[in-house]
């Protein structure tokens, strides 16, 4: 509307001054002072003529304004597009180009590449950043970010491509190379330069990276399908250890298939609530009587059949299930444990997330004031791992726990990143030791040598001890001599179901009144079908290298 009736107007002034000039020419001409020029005929004419030569002139100049304004209207409009389109294509946080522009600029890096020469795709991530937003504000991560971004686009140099592809994914397509080595020393550039220390502000911070890598023709030939290939190889560098990269490999597709699938399966058994609390008993050496039980994660699947913790604990921790799974076997768990005797206590793991959830301590006690089940009846294990991943966070949530009279036990140590500062600085009441060195320290002087030091380490400290994965006959009597307080393994039982508990706890009495055979006599302490129950001692972990999963 607004459209039409400003031409309505333009029409309408062009009218009125066509009109005024034509008159003004006509009656105003200067040879009207010539005889016979200014009769009523010829008059009539020079309306006409002057009218249509006002209307030319007029016209003509309107039409050049209006091109020349609508020439520079486009270019204006025009810029502004591109303009757009640019902001459109890049990030605002870090000035790096979006997910957007990495497809489109894909082609032109890789459409004209020689004989024998290639570029790869890299896909990495800042290890750890959730937690750092979370203990520290979005601010300081968004200054991450930016520094993170800077140090990799630094890195990579002109001749590369440095995208963020969203959170805290990037992107990059290297430099022309002609050797595969070459991409591997970026990748060992990048991973040295990331973890270099970040200053920011007044905090000092350190980070990891993994790289996933795929090489373009060999991998595949668009972004999509390379981005999807090095975020595959991505997963697989996280999970062979910190700070690690790893090229794209084709039975790597069948792995993320199988962990797609289990990770579907999983969230309908949490939801079904499928996955289920099975109870190790844990002994005093001493007296061989069952002083607590350590709740352990079991999930059977109808098609993929027992799976191991491992297995679904980190898909749970990695897909954000972790949470909902770990609350309902807390809870589960408690119910049990409260039908125990009082004189048994509840061992429970806390996974690496949960450590650093400023809400768990709350979780925690709704939990156990709910089921009725008394804080000095709970202990609550951690790992080393989990705590490095920040250690303020952690001592904060530790003390809170303990200030409720829950215990604390440092769990697998000497597996992970060991720091006795742990157990001088943190309300630590008890070590476990691991089972990797436990099994093997019958035949193995290092391994028996570790045990030992630890034994006299938590001694010396007044700490509790555990030994975990107690095998043989020969390994309990020499850790009993050597002081180790309580131990937990298949010699004494593998974890069962809670309605298997009642059984273990009788037999423990028939073998204390000395009516039934104890685990010195070769006999396990638990009546149990072993070919029915899970046969793992305690989650099993990763190599040392490679960060801990446990459940709460």
């Amino acid at each position: 509307m607004k459209f039409f009736s400003s031409h309505v107007r333009t029409a309408l002034a062009l009218l009125v001054l066509i009109g005024v000039s034509s008159t003004l020419l006509a009656y105003a001409h200067p040879l009207d002072v010539l005889p016979g020029f200014g009769e009523p005929g010829h008059k009539a004419a020079e309306v006409l003529v002057s009218t249509a030569m006002a209307t030319a002139v007029i016209l003509s100049v309107y039409w050049a304004t209006t091109f020349l304004h609508m020439r520079r209207e486009i270019a204006h409009r025009t810029l502004a597009q591109a303009q757009a389109l640019e902001l459109a294509q890049h990030d605002a946080l870090t000035g790096l180009p979006n997910r957007r522009k990495f497809q489109t600029a894909f082609p032109n890096l890789t459409g004209n590449l020689a004989p024998g020469v290639s570029r790869a795709v890299m896909m990495l991530d800042v290890d750890g950043f959730k937690p750092i937003n979370d203990v520290y504000g979005h601010a300081f991560g968004d200054s991450l970010l930016r520094s993170f971004a800077g140090r990799i686009q630094d890195t990579v140099g002109p001749h590369g491509f440095v995208a963020r592809l969203g959170g805290d994914e990037f992107a990059i397509v290297t430099p022309q190379f002609t050797d595969r080595s070459e991409v591997s020393s970026l990748a060992r550039q990048l991973l040295t330069r990331t973890q270099e220390s970040f200053d920011l502000g007044t905090r000092r911070v350190s980070i990891g990276t993994g790289i996933g890598i795929s090489i373009f023709p060999d991998d595949g030939y668009s972004a999509s399908e390379l981005l999807r290939r090095a975020d595959i190889a991505l997963y697989r560098a996280k999970t062979s250890g910190r700070s690690a990269y790893r090229f794209f490999e084709v039975d790597m597709d069948a792995t993320i298939l199988h962990r797609t699938l289990l990770e579907q399966r999983l969230r309908r058994a949490i939801d079904e609530k499928m996955v289920n609390v099975f109870f190790q008993p844990i002994l005093d050496l001493e007296t061989q009587g069952i002083i607590g039980f350590e709740a352990l994660a079991r999930w059977t699947d109808r098609d993929f059949g027992e799976v191991a913790p491992t297995q679904f604990i980190s898909i749970a921790e990695d897909s954000g299930m972790i949470a909902e799974l770990a609350d309902g076997l807390f809870r589960e768990a408690c119910e049990t444990a409260v039908t125990w005797p009082n004189d048994l206590f509840l061992s429970f793991n806390i996974s690496q997330v949960q450590l650093h959830d400023r809400n768990l301590p709350l979780k925690i006690m709704a939990a156990l004031s709910e089921t009725g089940l008394t804080p000095d009846r709970l202990v609550l294990e951690v790992t080393e791992t989990a705590i490095m991943r920040n250690p303020n966070s952690a001592r904060v949530i530790l003390d809170q726990l303990a200030a409720a009279n829950i215990k604390i036990a440092l769990d697998d140590f000497g597996t992970g990143h060991s720091s006795l500062s742990f157990l001088r600085d943190l309300p630590i009441n008890t070590v476990k030791i691991d089972r990797s060195f436990t099994c093997k320290m019958a035949h193995n002087k290092e391994c028996a040598a570790i045990v030992e030091a630890v034994l006299v380490l938590s001694e010396g400290l007044g700490l509790n001890t555990v030994a975990e994965g107690i095998e043989q006959t020969e390994v309990l009597e020499r850790l009993h001599k050597s002081g180790c307080h309580q131990g937990q393994g298949f010699l004494f039982g593998a974890a069962a179901p809670a309605d298997k508990i009642p059984a273990m706890l009788e037999l423990a009495r028939q073998v204390r009144d000395g009516q039934a055979a104890g685990p010195g006599s070769g006999t396990d302490l638990p009546a149990l079908d072993a070919a029915t129950v899970p046969q793992v001692a305690a989650l099993p972990e990763p190599a040392p290298a490679v960060e801990t999963r446990k459940v709460m």
